[in-house]
Protein backbone atom coordinates (compact mmCIF):
# COMPACT_ATOMS: atom_id res chain seq x y z
CA UNK A 1 0.00 0.00 0.00
CA UNK A 2 1.60 3.07 -0.82
CA UNK A 3 2.18 6.04 1.31
CA UNK A 4 -0.10 8.36 0.01
CA UNK A 5 -3.29 5.09 0.75
CA UNK A 6 -1.74 4.92 4.51
CA UNK A 7 -1.99 8.51 4.82
CA UNK A 8 -5.83 8.40 3.52
CA UNK A 9 -6.90 5.54 6.01
CA UNK A 10 -4.73 7.27 8.61
CA UNK A 11 -6.71 10.19 8.05
CA UNK A 12 -10.05 8.33 7.80
CA UNK A 13 -9.71 6.34 11.14
CA UNK A 14 -8.78 9.65 13.33
CA UNK A 15 -11.85 11.04 12.44
CA UNK A 16 -13.82 7.82 13.00
CA UNK A 17 -12.09 7.83 16.20
CA UNK A 18 -12.56 11.53 17.34
CA UNK A 19 -16.07 11.45 16.09
CA UNK A 20 -16.16 8.12 18.89
CA UNK A 21 -14.51 10.48 21.59
CA UNK A 22 -17.48 13.19 20.89
CA UNK A 23 -19.75 10.43 21.64
CA UNK A 24 -18.43 8.97 24.26
CA UNK A 25 -17.81 12.40 25.75
CA UNK A 26 -21.56 13.85 25.22
CA UNK A 27 -23.04 10.23 26.08
CA UNK A 28 -20.88 10.66 29.43
CA UNK A 29 -22.26 14.17 29.53
CA UNK A 30 -25.54 12.84 29.94
CA UNK A 31 -25.60 9.57 31.84
CA UNK A 32 -22.48 10.21 34.15
CA UNK A 33 -24.65 10.28 37.39
CA UNK A 34 -26.31 6.89 36.38
CA UNK A 35 -23.24 4.89 35.83
CA UNK A 36 -19.87 3.81 37.24
CA UNK A 37 -16.92 6.21 36.17
CA UNK A 38 -15.40 5.52 33.32
CA UNK A 39 -11.94 6.44 31.74
CA UNK A 40 -11.29 9.96 29.69
CA UNK A 41 -12.58 9.48 26.23
CA UNK A 42 -14.76 6.57 27.60
CA UNK A 43 -11.66 4.61 27.60
CA UNK A 44 -11.33 2.77 30.86
CA UNK A 45 -7.16 2.66 30.64
CA UNK A 46 -7.57 6.49 31.32
CA UNK A 47 -9.41 6.19 34.91
CA UNK A 48 -6.19 7.87 35.93
CA UNK A 49 -3.23 9.54 34.48
CA UNK A 50 -1.16 6.42 35.05
CA UNK A 51 -3.61 4.50 33.04
CA UNK A 52 -1.85 6.12 29.49
CA UNK A 53 1.23 3.59 30.15
CA UNK A 54 -1.24 0.26 30.11
CA UNK A 55 -3.10 2.12 27.23
CA UNK A 56 -0.31 2.18 25.11
CA UNK A 57 1.19 -1.16 26.07
CA UNK A 58 -1.77 -2.79 25.49
CA UNK A 59 -1.93 -1.12 21.98
CA UNK A 60 1.40 -1.75 20.75
CA UNK A 61 1.19 -5.32 21.96
CA UNK A 62 -1.86 -5.83 20.07
CA UNK A 63 -0.88 -4.54 16.98
CA UNK A 64 2.24 -7.00 17.42
CA UNK A 65 0.01 -9.55 17.48
CA UNK A 66 -1.87 -8.29 14.25
CA UNK A 67 1.21 -7.72 12.56
CA UNK A 68 2.46 -11.40 13.15
CA UNK A 69 -1.56 -12.30 11.75
CA UNK A 70 -0.66 -10.41 8.50
CA UNK A 71 2.76 -12.18 7.86
CA UNK A 72 1.22 -15.67 7.99
CA UNK A 73 0.06 -15.17 4.63
CA UNK A 74 -3.62 -14.78 5.44
CA UNK A 75 -5.78 -14.18 2.44
CA UNK A 76 -6.53 -10.49 1.56
CA UNK A 77 -9.33 -9.48 3.17
CA UNK A 78 -8.12 -10.66 6.42
CA UNK A 79 -4.88 -8.82 6.07
CA UNK A 80 -7.50 -5.89 5.31
CA UNK A 81 -9.52 -6.29 7.94
CA UNK A 82 -6.12 -6.72 10.58
CA UNK A 83 -4.69 -3.72 8.86
CA UNK A 84 -8.02 -1.40 10.12
CA UNK A 85 -7.89 -2.92 13.62
CA UNK A 86 -4.30 -1.85 13.52
CA UNK A 87 -5.16 1.42 12.88
CA UNK A 88 -7.83 1.51 15.49
CA UNK A 89 -5.72 0.74 18.13
CA UNK A 90 -3.18 2.90 17.19
CA UNK A 91 -5.27 5.96 16.31
CA UNK A 92 -7.05 5.55 19.92
CA UNK A 93 -3.77 5.86 21.18
CA UNK A 94 -2.33 8.64 19.35
CA UNK A 95 -5.62 10.67 19.44
CA UNK A 96 -6.45 10.42 22.85
CA UNK A 97 -2.95 11.70 23.83
CA UNK A 98 -2.77 13.94 21.43
CA UNK A 99 -6.23 15.61 22.51
CA UNK A 100 -4.91 15.43 25.98
CA UNK A 101 -1.91 16.76 25.68
CA UNK A 102 -3.40 20.12 23.91
CA UNK A 103 -6.42 20.45 26.22
CA UNK A 104 -6.17 18.59 29.56
CA UNK A 105 -6.00 21.07 32.82
CA UNK A 106 -4.49 18.21 34.87
CA UNK A 107 -0.86 18.74 34.32
CA UNK A 108 -0.02 15.01 35.26
CA UNK A 109 -2.77 13.90 32.55
CA UNK A 110 -0.46 15.94 30.09
CA UNK A 111 2.57 14.42 30.98
CA UNK A 112 1.51 10.89 31.27
CA UNK A 113 -0.29 11.20 27.67
CA UNK A 114 3.04 13.25 26.55
CA UNK A 115 4.92 10.17 27.70
CA UNK A 116 2.50 7.83 25.85
CA UNK A 117 2.83 9.88 22.83
CA UNK A 118 6.69 9.22 22.48
CA UNK A 119 6.42 5.52 23.51
CA UNK A 120 3.60 5.16 20.42
CA UNK A 121 5.02 7.35 18.00
CA UNK A 122 8.84 5.42 18.61
CA UNK A 123 6.86 2.11 17.92
CA UNK A 124 5.50 3.14 14.71
CA UNK A 125 9.06 4.59 13.58
CA UNK A 126 10.82 1.62 14.59
CA UNK A 127 8.47 -0.72 12.97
Amino acid sequence: MSAAMWSVVIRRSSWEILRQIKRNILLGVAIRTFSTPTGLYGFPHLKTPKGFQPFVDDAIQRSGELISYICSKRPAAEVMRAMDEISDTVCSVVDSAELCRNTHPDREFVEEATKASMKINEYLHVR
